[in-house]
């Protein structure tokens, strides 16, 4: 992969007002990107297992990725779901937010010394309230067609920048997206889905596959108004999921990763009050958007899951049969986000905010259920509150690929502004839709299959010998 265009290390600076929140802010954003891919690799620990079994599994509640001097990681509780993993990898929840980064990077680009357009940039820091301007590179954001083709190469042949495969695929994506019509009208496609399928209780189907892809939209908003985070999510929201359920939390969603990477969501009031801006934006505007269903929002069954007096127990995140309900997922990341708040104090340092990410995230991932979605989603909104020095270097370090992300994270800062170095998306052979590898045959993914196939049934041989 190449990433030489990043080798430009930033220049040094002094630590003026303003290159101390371009500081902040840029920690925050690697961190958020860094935080829902570590939350997604610890939560394949627990994925579909109960809160039970995740107990029984895993006695010490403790999840280990790398130790110095290296050592092995925490092992799996293995069978036939963890088998097809190892240890540190994350699924296809990280793989469908890197969809819509790789989809801005593409078409992003910075100059050396900056583009020269200035973003007139909030300051929200504790009592001080003002603005500092920075450079910001050429940032179309993606459409919905863009998400689109990426999405189909990405269930025929995986993440190509990484060539790896589409392990995880959801049964309302894989269904919308290898629709003969997808790539015509994808939203059209999501809607019909949504109309003529319904769950066994009856109701309209609305799990949790747009939500966990949600976070970078905040992130590549970052210099655009909420309302415009809101649209944007709405929009690649919809490309498979129809349902105003899941656009709401993808709308909050986004929003709360825009508005934490600013400063401007501090308290559990605030995130009280962004819900509610969003939740009032979807039905006066989002509703009425090309591609909506025209479909009645119950307010109360939003509240009910993110709500302040809300915990984890009240959201049952194992529940048989309803465990990638997408309120589900949207009330773990705000129940964690409001425990952070709460416990945040003046004095914390690195080592108390890593004690705190890491023992949130493993109380989520410990209640089982969709652990890896409902983790990579809270991982990347406390990411984005406590910045780069709260993510644990036991868990970073042993992150596969981490290295490559870390270069990806770069990348985002620097055409935001928030580094310098210069960045051009169309020499990233990364960002392109085949990750500058190719499409693959039919044939060629058969054989990968058989391969990986017959690598799980290695593994599972092992444990049963043991």
């Amino acid at each position: 992969m190449a990433d030489d265009f990043l080798s430009h290390p930033p220049h040094p600076s002094s630590m003026s007002k303003t290159n101390y929140h371009r500081q902040t802010l840029s920690s925050r954003t690697t961190a958020s990107l860094l935080g829902l891919a570590l939350g997604d690799a610890i939560g394949l620990y627990t994925e579909f297992l109960s809160a039970s079994e995740s107990r029984a599994a895993y006695p010490q509640k403790r999840f280990i990725l790398w130790s110095c001097p290296p050592g092995p990681p925490t092992p799996f509780h293995m069978d036939s779901h963890r088998a097809q993993n190892e240890e540190g990898d994350w699924t296809d929840d990280t793989d469908h937010c890197l969809l819509v980064l790789l989809a801005f990077l593409h078409t992003a680009r910075m100059r050396e010394g900056g583009e020269g357009v200035e973003a007139v940039v909030p300051i929200f820091d504790g009592e001080e309230r003002g603005s500092f301007a920075v450079k910001v590179g050429k940032l179309p954001l993606p459409s919905a067609t863009d998400l689109a083709e990426r999405l189909s190469i990405w269930v025929r042949c995986g993440l190509r920048a990484l060539d790896t495969l589409p392990l995880g695929l959801g049964a309302l994506v894989g269904n919308v997206v290898r629709s003969p019509d997808f790539l015509g009208d994808p939203m059209k496609v999501a809607r019909s889905y949504w109309t003529t399928h319904t769950a066994p209780n009856g109701d309209k189907l609305a799990p949790n596959g747009s939500l966990m892809r949600t976070a970078p939209v905040g992130l590549i908003c970052l210099w655009k108004t909420e309302e415009e985070c809101f649209r944007l999510a709405a929009e690649l929201g919809k490309v498979t999921h129809a349902d105003p359920r899941c656009v709401v939390a993808c709308v909050v969603g986004s929003a709360l990763v825009r508005g934490l990477v600013r400063g401007e969501v501090e308290s559990g009031g605030d995130v009280t009050d962004l819900i509610r801006r969003g939740v009032e934006w979807y039905k006066n505007e989002g509703s009425k958007m090309d591609g909506a269903v025209r479909d009645t929002l119950d307010e109360q069954e939003v509240w009910r899951f993110v709500g302040h007096e809300t915990t984890l127990a009240d959201l049952k995140l194992d529940e048989e049969g309803k465990i990638g309900y997408v309120y589900k997922t949207l009330g773990a990341g705000v129940v964690l986000l409001r425990k952070a708040f709460g416990e945040r104090m003046k004095s914390d340092g690195p080592r108390q905010k890593q004690e705190r990410f890491e023992r949130l995230i493993t109380q989520l991932v410990m209640e089982g259920g969709d652990a890896d979605t409902n983790a990579c989603f809270a991982g990347a909104l406390l990411g984005a509150t406590m910045g780069q020095e709260a993510l644990p270097d036991h868990w970073r370090n042993g992150l596969n690929h981490g290295k490559w992300l870390s270069g990806k994270a770069t990348a985002l800062c620097r055409v935001l502004g928030l580094e310098d170095g210069k960045y051009n998306g169309k020499e990233d052979l990364d960002t392109h839709p085949d990750g500058g590898r190719g499409i693959l045959s039919r044939e060629e993914m058969d054989k990968r299959w058989r391969d990986f196939d017959k690598r799980t049934r290695q593994k599972m041989d092992a444990k049963r010998k043991r």
